[in-house]
């Protein structure tokens, strides 16, 4: 999207390299979903990818030949494929492209960028087989990173033809031996997507799902928007007034969890960042997972057929922390504590998919480029490692603390910066903003005399 908010712009000349790897160009990861029965969470109604035309997507639908069967009335309502919504982002991408101006040219590097650094004020990238580039702008847009490995003492284990680290890939689903158990680490939407992509493919034996806190996601269900904590909240925003409200909310009013957390959703960027470090850590520590819970919710449909699965015994929620894995030629051995009693128990299955969410700290990620970045010191986690340290715009701040007047980041690698920075309706709004912000410093680092078109310089968008 910031690709396409910079090929919309007449103001200024640009060329634009877009450097991918490994995904769908202009879908990604996870509007390429391998499966149409994996949906939207989020109602069609709040899905734009222009912040401002809240309409475009549920408009896009009404126009598109192959949905106008879907029921008019209910459809901003709905919670649609995510294959539907790749085709979106791949008709805007498509169609930005074919209508830029003449002053903006693109290009795409399909390979993996690995390194980057800073020579004479610009940055040299350097890729796994494709030449080295040179650009004045990066945007990182890396997007979700793989989850981190489950702590074992075996970690032999994690090389095993058996165990899918990339739970968002085909493989992780695709042909799997019918009536052997399979063991699903983590019990968030991830592991509701992989449940059903294996009843998809015919997967007849038992499935567990294994994490810390157990099953907790509830559904959307229909209700009025709550307004009356809103109406009420003042700054300053401190996190002990916060909580205060919430409880007063809840048993004075009889509010859910959900109606309150949807109904603070304009605020809670300026919440997060008017909080201190300590008031963070606090949240993180003992409210996060309450809050994910209440935040992240899967459509009724989805919920429905997780809870029928548990009634029928093909999929068991468990509770527990992982001891070690080990496989031999009879199959894969999990030993686990269960927190309910704190006993050791075993199971064995013939998979096991890794489904326990994107890794966030920076410092423990597998991938080259960022390794690379960090050595080079060109980033650092921000302080709660949620990401990459970086201003409220997405310019990157370095090892020395410095700002970068090269580097920009977005979406997720911003978690810990704004909290609220991973749903589409924040993540549209950053993309334009980012792309506005770097088309004026064109502008005015442009030509003495006023011209409005600048010579050579460039903006190269990494998502690998």
């Amino acid at each position: 999207m910031v690709a396409v908010h910079l090929l919309n712009n007449h103001d200024v000349r640009l060329s634009i390299i877009l450097i991918n790897s490994g995904y769908p160009l202009s879908k990604g990861l996870a509007y390429s979903s391998y499966s149409h029965k994996h949906l939207l969470n989020v109602r069609a109604k709040n899905m734009s990818a222009f912040p401002e035309r809240p309409n475009h997507f549920v408009d896009w639908i009404k126009q598109h030949e192959n949905f106008r069967v879907i029921d008019q009335v209910t459809l901003p309502d709905m919670f649609l494929p995510r294959n539907i919504y790749g085709q979106y982002l791949k008709d805007i991408f498509e169609n930005a492209i074919r209508k830029k101006p003449e002053n903006v040219s693109i290009s795409f590097v399909h390979d993996e960028a690995i390194d980057l650094e800073i020579k004479n004020e610009q940055a040299q990238i350097y890729f796994s087989v494709s030449p080295s580039i040179t650009a004045d702008k990066i945007i990182l847009a890396t997007g979700n990173h793989l989850p981190a490995n489950p702590v074992i003492e075996n970690q032999s284990f994690y090389s095993s033809k058996n165990y899918f680290a990339n739970p968002w890939l085909h493989d992780a689903v695709n042909h799997p031996d019918t009536d052997k158990e399979i063991l699903i680490i983590g019990n968030g939407l991830t592991m509701a997507d992989v449940v059903i992509g294996l009843k998809e493919k015919n997967h007849q034996g038992k499935i567990y799902a294994l994490s810390i806190n157990g099953f907790n996601i509830v559904p959307h269900r229909a209700a009025q928007p709550y307004t009356k904590l809103f109406e009420e909240l003042k700054p300053p925003y401190r996190l002990e007034k916060l909580l205060k409200l919430f409880s007063k909310h809840i048993h004075e009013y009889g509010a859910q969890g959900t109606e309150i957390i949807q109904s603070l959703r304009p605020l809670l960027q300026q919440i997060w960042l008017s909080w201190t470090v300590e008031e963070k850590r606090w949240f993180i520590n003992h409210i996060r997972h309450l809050w994910e819970v209440s935040r992240h919710r899967l459509p009724m449909q989805i919920h429905e057929q997780i809870q029928q699965l548990i009634i029928d015994d093909k999929l068991e929620i468990i509770a527990g922390r992982i001891c070690d894995i080990t496989e031999d030629s009879t199959g894969i051995t999990v030993r686990f504590r269960r927190k309910r009693d704190q006993k050791e128990y075993s199971i064995k299955v013939g998979r096991v998919i890794n489904c326990t969410g994107p890794v966030t700290d920076i410092t423990r990620m597998e991938r080259e480029f960022f390794k690379n970045l960090l050595l080079r010191r060109l980033i650092r986690p921000d302080v709660l490692k949620l990401g990459v340290d970086a201003t409220q715009e997405g310019a990157v701040i370095n090892a020395d603390g410095i700002t970068s007047e090269n580097i920009y980041t977005l979406g997720s690698n911003l978690k810990g910066i704004l909290w609220e920075s991973t749903a589409v309706p924040e993540l549209g709004l950053q993309a334009k903003n980012l792309a506005d912000k770097l088309i004026k410093q064109v502008w005015s680092a442009g030509i003495p005399g006023g011209e409005n078109v600048v010579q050579g310089k460039s903006v190269k968008q990494t998502r690998n």
